[in-house]
């Protein structure tokens, strides 16, 4: 039994939208020179965003590795459990790069946190960039598994329909 062809071409699509994104967010800073000072943006100046990194790494590699697994082995029966927990951690970190990003760009006046993206636009541009291809990922990656779900509940599926 072969692997289908939709399954390869959406997982490639995973693995290269979490790769591009890992990339682009390790890769994202930007120095300014003002008046007075230089500012320094990198995106690890916050420090729960290392997890973003290695949530995306983690998102990329494991895609990757479910590709090498042959047709017929037995590591298919966890495929599902793992793309669950890995969809999991992906979603979360979205939700809190999504709302990262909105801090970034708008600040917040009640925690004393000014708006970074009027100063260093190009900075901001990358991170929003990382969080689209990520996000792409995601949908491909949940979509997957609802493929899979939906061929593991009705295993008729899986033969000629004519």
């Amino acid at each position: 039994m072969a692997k289908p062809v939709k399954t390869i071409v959406l997982r490639v699509l995973a693995v290269v939208s979490f790769l591009i994104a890992s990339i682009v967010m390790f890769l994202s800073n930007q120095t300014v020179q003002l008046l007075i000072c230089s500012s320094y943006s990198n995106y690890f100046n916050f420090g729960r965003d290392r997890f973003f990194l290695v949530v995306y790494c983690i998102g990329w590699l494991y895609n990757g590795l479910v590709m090498t697994i042959p047709s017929g082995s037995q590591l298919w029966k966890t495929v599902i459990v793992l793309d669950v927990i890995v969809n999991i951690l992906v979603g979360i970190s979205l939700g809190v790069g999504w709302q990262t990003y909105s801090l970034i760009r708008q600040g917040n006046i009640y925690a004393g946190c000014a708006p970074l993206c009027g100063i260093t636009p190009y900075f901001c541009s990358r991170i929003m960039g990382s969080l689209i291809t990520s996000t792409i990922g995601f949908v491909v990656s949940f979509g997957l598994i609802m493929g899979t779900l939906h061929v593991c509940v009705d295993p008729f599926l899986l033969g000629d329909n004519s």
